[in-house]
């Protein structure tokens, strides 16, 4: 089956979120709205002198929580606050994302992996539990491939795919069928014009007449059209060709530390893909959760379910 040639798709991968997730991609991208105080206990300067935030619940052993595009420390906190009733749960702001601004250089997965090392150093972390959400997931599998699994107790991944993009081997990326061509020209046009491709993608799903209101001849579309203009996004860009150019495959058939996968069945990115049969199939020893109903953050959508099933993965293997 994964042999197979992938199906036709359109010259231009489907959207990669509603309308309300980007608008919160917006604010904690620092795009749109004021950053309101954070709960930020903590932070480490990285190798490259990037402060970044870190929110640090309860006490015990390390479980880490890296949260994906888009988001911040904030996204975890209804997971976080109930983990950290039996160990020391830290959650950071990733550079470029949240309290974490601006982000200093390009942003890539390799040096996210490489903050996390720091963080990881910086906090005396040894046999910590690794849990990753979608970008924060590749951010481990980064972080795996480089520095190992000397001091890990054991991974979590959150509806990710080894390797976003696809082609006639591999249709398990996003959408089941979004090139890298295709990713590349989202990309080039977002650098050539990124406050026009952000609207449209809030506007396509706000309806017609929230379309009218952000076009580039409304009152509205023009002021946020200013605004986007002043924001350098180069960086974050940088982190999605990063992103595209991943790949995971081999390195996570190497894996030595014990595996958890939790993906949604309802996930706009991966939804009717066997991506738990590939996980299985190459993870032998990795445990494999499908939420039926969730969509492609299901901490959020089941946080007690999803605590209730890593403090068991836990409990059995780290």
């Amino acid at each position: 089956m994964l042999d197979s040639a992938p199906p036709e798709t359109s010259a231009h991968p489907p959207a990669l979120t509603g309308w309300r997730g980007t608008w919160r991609a917006l604010r904690n991208f620092g795009f749109v709205g004021l950053r309101g105080p954070g709960r930020e206990t903590g932070s480490f300067t990285a190798s490259d002198g990037q402060v970044v935030p870190v929110c640090v619940l309860g006490s015990g052993a390390p479980l880490v929580l890296v949260h994906g595009v888009g988001c911040s420390h904030r996204d975890w906190l209804p997971v976080a606050r109930r983990l950290a009733r039996r160990r020391c749960v830290l959650a950071w702001d990733a550079r470029g994302h949240g309290a974490c601004r601006p982000a200093l250089g390009s942003i890539t997965l390799a040096r996210l992996a490489a903050d996390l090392a720091d963080m990881i150093e910086h906090f005396g972390l040894d046999r910590s539990v690794l849990v990753g959400h979608s970008m924060g997931a590749l951010t481990l599998m980064q972080y795996l491939q480089v520095y190992g699994t000397q001091r890990v107790a054991a991974v979590a991944f959150v509806d990710q795919s080894p390797r976003i993009v696809t082609d006639e081997g591999w249709q398990l990326g996003l959408f089941g069928g979004c090139s890298a061509a295709m990713l590349a020209g989202l990309i080039a046009g977002a650098r050539k014009d990124l406050p026009d491709v952000l609207l449209k993608e809030v506007g396509a799903f706000g309806g017609a007449w929230l379309s009218r209101q952000l076009g580039a001849e409304a009152a509205l579309g023009r002021m946020l059209r200013r605004r986007l203009a002043r924001i350098d996004v180069r960086p974050l860009l940088d982190l999605a060709e990063s992103m595209a150019q991943a790949d995971f495959r081999a390195s996570l058939a190497r894996l030595d530390a014990p595996l958890l996968v939790v993906l949604g069945g309802r996930s706009p990115h991966y939804a009717g893909l066997p991506l738990d049969a590939w996980y299985r199939e190459t993870v032998r020893h990795a445990q494999v959760s499908v939420y039926p109903w969730a969509g492609h953050s299901p901490h959020v959508s089941e946080p007690l379910r999803f605590v209730s099933e890593l403090e068991r993965f836990i409990a059995d293997h780290a």
